[in-house]
Formats: C-alpha cells, sequence, structure tokens
C-alpha cells in the first residue's frame, strides 16, 4: 500500500521540521524547490509559490532577502545531582546518557515555531533547558529511572518525537533542580500482535511511521494518520489527545487504544483484563489523555488494528463557496458512508496549493485550462471565493465503489464539481511536505504558525471571519509590514461539528521583538476563538501556549479534581514539565 512519505529512515534536523535531505531552496530569481526525494513534491522546480507568496504577503522574497541561521546559542552548564548521577550509573550505560549542549538544546523545545524555533534559529537559548537526557530502553530501567528521581527529587520530562507545537516540552523558567529529559525512542517495537483479536501491544517510542512499516508487513494498519506520523509517537498521540486525517474510518487516538500504561512516582497506572468496552465506573485509564507528561511516562498500549484496505481511491472537489462546501461534509457527515478522510480547504489554501504545482507540459496546461474554463465560465464560480477538498476512500472494491457512488450522487446534487482523483492524491501528499515551507520563510523574518479548534457547524463561518478580521487589526495595530497570511482547512469532521486548522503568518521585518508581537496577535485570536464559541484545542493539546485559558474552559472544580490526582500519583513534582492546569497561574 502506498503512503505519501518516503518510508526510509533520515537524519532529522536538530531543531528546525523534518528531515536534513529536505528543505526548500531558489533554484532560480523566483523559483524554488524542495531538496531530496522524500516526498512526491520534491525534485521539480516550483515557479508559482514565491510569486503567490510575494503577492500574498506583500512583501519580496527573493534570493538576496535570504537571512543565514544563526549558531546554535551558549548554553549555561548543566545542574549536576551528584547522588542521582552515581545511582544512575549503576542502571544505565554510557550510551544511554548524554549531557552534551546539542543533545541538551535539542530536548528542551519542541516545533512550536516562534516561542521555540524562531527563538533558536536566531540565537537565543530557550529560558530553562535540560541538564541530562537519558534513553531507557526496557520498563524496568524506566521504574528504576523514575524512583531515582523520587528519591533525589530531580525532573523527568518524557520525549517522544519532539513535534509539539503547544510548548509542552518547555522547561519551566524558575525550575532549580536538576531537570532529565526522558527520550523515548528505544522503546519502539510491538512486543504483541492478537490477530485474533485485532489488537497489537507497542512500546510508546514507536514513531507513527515505524508502526506503519511493521504493521503493514503483517498486512496490517493502526491508521492513525496525523500530518505529524514521520517524527511523532503512539505516547505522544496518547499525551496530547492526537487526532489522525483518517479518523472517520479508524477514530481518534482515545478510539484506537484500548488500554495504556503509565508509570507514575507511586506506581503503574493501568486496568486488566483489556477488553472491548467494559463499565467499570469512572476509568482512570482517561487519565492518560492529554496529561501531557505531568502525571508520569506512558510505557506502552493495546491498540486496535485492521487489514490493510485493499483499495485505497483518492478524489476532490470544488465548490463555489465555503458556506456550499460546508453544507457537503455535514452531508456527508450524515449518510451512510464514511470516507477515511475527508478535508475542505479555504479559498486562500486552495490557491497555495496551486502554486506549488511543477512546471506543467503542454498537454497539462492544456487541461488545467479546460478545468479552469469550465469552473469559472460554465459553473460562474469566483476564483477569490471558492473551495476546494481532498477525498480518501478505502476499503474492499465494492465498499469503495459504493462509496464513491454516493458521494458522487450527492455532490452532483449539492451543487460541486469532481476535480479528479489525481488533484485528491496531490492535495492529500501535499500534507507532508508543507510543513518545511515554516522553515524556509522564516529566513526572511517570515513568522508562521498553526493552531486549530473544533466548533459546532453553526459556528465555523464565524469563527472563520471573526479570526481574519482581528488578524487583520492587529496587524494593523502593530505596524506589522505587508499583509497578513490566514489560510484554514476542515480537517476533521463530526456529526455536530468539526475541526478548523489555521495557518498564520506575517512579515517581522523591522519590528522590534517582532516574536513577542507575534506572541500577543496569537494570544488575541485565541481569545477571538473561545469567544466566538470554539474550542481551546481539537488535537494540538494545551502545553504551556494555551495555559493561560484552562481556567475558561474548566470550572475551579475540575481543576482541583485534576490536580488531586497529580498529587496522589507524584506528590514530589516528579513530572514537573509544568503542562495544562500543573503549573503557571491556571
Amino acid at each position: 500500500m502506498e503512503t505519501s512519505y518516503d518510508p526510509a529512515p533520515g537524519e532529522r534536523f536538530e531543531h528546525l521540521w523534518g528531515y536534513r535531505d529536505t528543505r526548500f531552496e531558489f533554484c532560480g530569481e523566483t523559483t524554488v524547490r524542495v531538496t531530496g526525494d522524500r516526498y512526491p513534491l520534491s525534485g521539480a522546480p516550483l515557479p508559482h509559490f514565491i510569486p503567490f507568496a510575494e503577492k500574498i504577503l506583500g512583501v519580496a522574497l527573493r534570493p538576496q532577502e535570504l537571512g543565514s541561521t544563526k549558531a546554535p546559542p551558549t548554553l549555561p552548564l548543566p545542574e549536576r545531582h551528584s547522588g542521582f548521577l552515581e545511582d544512575l550509573e549503576r542502571h544505565f550505560d554510557a550510551g544511554q546518557m548524554s549531557a552534551e549542549d546539542h543533545q541538551r538544546l535539542s530536548h528542551s523545545h519542541g516545533q512550536l515555531s516562534v516561542d521555540e524555533v524562531y527563538r533558536i534559529v536566531s540565537g537565543r537559548a530557550p529560558e530553562r533547558v535540560v541538564d541530562l537526557v537519558v534513553y531507557p530502553e526496557s520498563e524496568a530501567q524506566l521504574l528504576e529511572l523514575v524512583r531515582l528521581a523520587d528519591d533525589h527529587g530531580v525532573v523527568l520530562i518524557p520525549y517522544g518525537g519532539g513535534t509539539n507545537v503547544s510548548g509542552a516540552l518547555l522547561c519551566p523558567g524558575g525550575e532549580r533542580r536538576m531537570v532529565v529529559s526522558v527520550n523515548m525512542s528505544r522503546l519502539n517495537r510491538i512486543l504483541e500482535l492478537d490477530r485474533a483479536n485485532n489488537r497489537a501491544v507497542v512500546q510508546a517510542g514507536i514513531t507513527g511511521k515505524e508502526l506503519e512499516q511493521q504493521l503493514a508487513e503483517a498486512g496490517l494498519t493502526c491508521g492513525h494518520i496525523p500530518d505529524s506520523v514521520e517524527l511523532s509517537t503512539l505516547g505522544g498521540w496518547i499525551a496530547t489527545y492526537a487526532s489522525g486525517m483518517k479518523r472517520n474510518r479508524y477514530g481518534n487516538i482515545e478510539d484506537i487504544v484500548l488500554d495504556a500504561t503509565l508509570i507514575s512516582p507511586r506506581g503503574e497506572l493501568r486496568t486488566v483484563p483489556v477488553n472491548p468496552r467494559a463499565s467499570l465506573g469512572i476509568d482512570p485509564r482517561r487519565l492518560l489523555f492529554g496529561s501531557e507528561g505531568c502525571l508520569g511516562v506512558i510505557t506502552r498500549a493495546v491498540i486496535q488494528v485492521h487489514p490493510l484496505p485493499a483499495v485505497r481511491r483518492y478524489a476532490s472537489f470544488v465548490f463555489a463557496d465555503l458556506s456550499a462546501g460546508l453544507a457537503f461534509l455535514r452531508a456527508v457527515q450524515g449518510s451512510a458512508v464514511r470516507p477515511a478522510s475527508i478535508r475542505l480547504a479555504s479559498n486562500i489554501e486552495f490557491r497555495l496549493g496551486q502554486a506549488l504545482k511543477r512546471e506543467e507540459s503542454r498537454s497539462q496546461a492544456l487541461l488545467s485550462r479546460l478545468k479552469s474554463f469550465y469552473l469559472l465560465r460554465v459553473k460562474g464560480f469566483d476564483p477569490q471565493q471558492l473551495v476546494a477538498g481532498t477525498l480518501v476512500l478505502e476499503g474492499s472494491p465494492q465498499e469503495v465503489r459504493h462509496q464513491w457512488r454516493v458521494l458522487a450522487r450527492l455532490l452532483r446534487d449539492m451543487g460541486g464539481v469532481s476535480a479528479g482523483a489525481e488533484a485528491g492524491r496531490r492535495g492529500y501528499q501535499l500534507t507532508f511536505a508543507i510543513a518545511y515551507i515554516r522553515d524556509f520563510l522564516s529566513r526572511f523574518d517570515i513568522l508562521g504558525e498553526t493552531f486549530e479548534t473544533s466548533a459546532l457547524w453553526d459556528r465555523v463561518p464565524a469563527i472563520t471571519d471573526a479570526v481574519e478580521r482581528e488578524l487583520h487589526e492587529q496587524c494593523r495595530a502593530h505596524g506589522v509590514p505587508g499583509r497578513p497570511y490566514l489560510s484554514f482547512r476542515v480537517s476533521q469532521s463530526y456529526h455536530t461539528g468539526a475541526c478548523i486548522y489555521f495557518t498564520m503568518g506575517f512579515s517581522g521585518r523591522g519590528l522590534e521583538r517582532a516574536d513577542e508581537i507575534y506572541q500577543r496577535i496569537e494570544h488575541r485570536l485565541r481569545e477571538v476563538i473561545l469567544e466566538q464559541g470554539g474550542s481551546l484545542s481539537h488535537h494540538h493539546g494545551i502545553g504551556k501556549v494555551r495555559q493561560a485559558f484552562v481556567p475558561r474552559v474548566h470550572s475551579p472544580e475540575a481543576i482541583g479534581a485534576l490536580r488531586a490526582v497529580k498529587q496522589r500519583l507524584d506528590p514530589n513534582n516528579v513530572f514537573g514539565a509544568g503542562n495544562n492546569c500543573f503549573g503557571g497561574d491556571s
């Protein structure tokens, strides 16, 4: 079964997104390409992206404007607890521990672009960095590590794939104890494959790519495909309450995981036996979802697995405007058909996708003109208003044929236009490569980030309109040069509503403390989302970046109950990352 990314391993960037063999680079004055061959987008020149970005942002993006990445910042000497280190060396080999600066720095942040990545590539260290990185290789070693940390008053921060975008991996600035990053990458095996009962027991440090590769060898899949699937881990998905692009067919992470084990300073949190469903009162297992490294370290999980689908079909569609596209998504949710993935891109996000097309051959260009003529002249769609979506259908040949017949009829009846399988394939695959755009544009002092929310169907247009208005007002008030960029896609749909996934950016050229201005604007946009009825997060979690809003979404009694659980499992705050309601002023 094909994947939208290269399953081969690769060397990671220490601070930027993704793999070292992949980056956007100029191959002409206004033409870029993606290096390597890891993604379908890689290799060929992309002549339309720079003109599109310059037009949207209102600033020049030419090779001579590229800034250079500064050397990594100098770090303070690590805190050392001699008694803890002496005991640790009795249980861990030298190759399982590192206090090298590059390791300490890379384990002290995630992928939050402005608060973390932008700061580091600008030559500034986080306020506090970890003092040691430890690589456990067994649950027995994890148990010993937690015991030693509790005995000696040391802080542990679990580290999975490092893709977190909520500030959850940042060390609390005022922490004076020794801080150890617990890198889970060596706990990355499938321990048991139970074909008779469609489940697997899997170590929490496995990445999505590793998990899907190992399952595929057995003809299986777990179906959890977030944008970060190549890099993020099973433990991280549980700890952040993650959602993937194929949740329609396979569910969100809380549907996929039947049980998980967490090691806390006061012992293991788990339930036995593991059955499809059990009425056992309040379910302690749910405490692991969204725990963000504050209750303990997740070591393994029992997950549902499915046979690889015999057929995968891509499709795409276009509607005249957002209202019509949302009505279609809602109708699909109300039907008996569930495509594995269905996503709707706003007009700007659709145009970004078009700008990332390779230079077309003569026959391809002719076909594109014919399609454009049909949409704009025959159907009368406004190119500044139309929206587009992608579909992924999976299952048996008969199932996929039935799905497409139902969806095609629904699409036609609601005034939409089918845009073909290849556009659907390309739109779905773009997700994995465009994440590298952020780091390319940051070299022009373009600050950008994604943020998401969920909302009831009738609130989606109000939220997107309000966020766009507020962004423009805030940029004018702060003297931001050029124009801000805002796009969004409806990435997951539910019976009652949907997830809205925003991408926002603007130029920081000439702004004093541009990162602080960005943080103020983004904070205000989150306020607007809550004021308009959106959720605080859909799948990125809370971490530290949304921490101040927690009292607005949880009652004092709810927060008190969570803190009581923390006190029971971790009374000495060994797992002191301080995320969610376990730190700050929340």
